[in-house]
């Protein structure tokens, strides 16, 4: 395994049926740089952060990896494991999207390249040229 996320479980990144045939080792399927991102804003807000909630009876099953073809985009980075829509229990996505913008979480948001905004949920992504080439968060409108 690379790396598993501290606070949280494997399921909350994998949609159920994903989960059901692979358990942990589907984390495989997730980038290393959102699990870790994921892991240091639940530590940094030091609140629930909730991804997928299948298996404690939500409705959330397609916000980390996605395997439904019916959602969202074609080329979507959670198609790749590259993107995580959560909520940060507490506060609003505005809230946190602000937090980010104000530069008040630094090197955690090192790997995140594009941040959807006008949405009620934080979408976070890693897609495109990493942010070692100096290229600032691409705050974006699907």
């Amino acid at each position: 395994m690379r790396y598993i996320p501290k606070y949280f479980k494997p399921q909350e990144f994998l949609p159920n049926d994903l989960y059901a045939i692979y358990g942990v080792e589907g984390l495989y399927l997730m980038d290393d740089r959102i699990l870790w991102t994921m892991d240091a804003l639940r530590s940094y807000f030091n609140k629930p952060i909730t991804i997928n909630n299948f298996f404690n009876g939500g409705s959330y099953n397609q916000r980390g990896y996605r395997n439904d073809t019916n959602v969202g985009a074609k080329f979507s980075a959670h198609r790749y494991g590259r993107a995580c829509d959560a909520d940060v229990s507490g506060y609003t996505a505005e809230e946190v999207r602000q937090v980010i913008k104000d530069g008040k979480l630094g090197d955690i948001m090192k790997y995140i390249t594009r941040i959807e905004d006008n949405v009620n949920w934080l979408h976070l992504d890693c897609m495109g040229l990493p942010r070692e080439t100096g290229q600032p968060i691409e705050f974006f409108h699907a």
